[in-house]
C-alpha cells in the first residue's frame, strides 16, 4: 500500500485531485488510518485512476 503522497507521485496526479475523487466517490482509498487520517492506495488503483483521467479528457473534448 502507498500513502497518498506516494500514490500521487506514481500517478502524476496532485493530492488535491485524489481527495476530490474520494469525496465524489470515484476513487476511494483502500485504507484510512483512523489515528493519523493517512489515506492508502494500492497499485491496482492506478488503472482505475487512469480510466477516470481519460474519461474526463474525453468529456472535456466534447464540450
Amino acid at each position: 500500500m502507498y500513502k497518498i503522497g506516494d500514490f500521487s507521485n506514481m500517478s502524476k496526479t496532485i493530492i488535491k485531485t485524489l481527495r476530490y475523487y474520494e469525496k465524489e466517490g470515484l476513487l476511494k482509498p483502500v485504507y484510512i488510518d483512523l489515528n493519523t487520517g493517512y489515506r492508502y492506495y494500492e497499485t491496482s488503483q492506478l488503472v482505475e485512476l487512469s480510466k477516470i483521467v481519460h474519461l474526463r479528457q474525453v468529456y472535456q473534448l466534447r464540450i
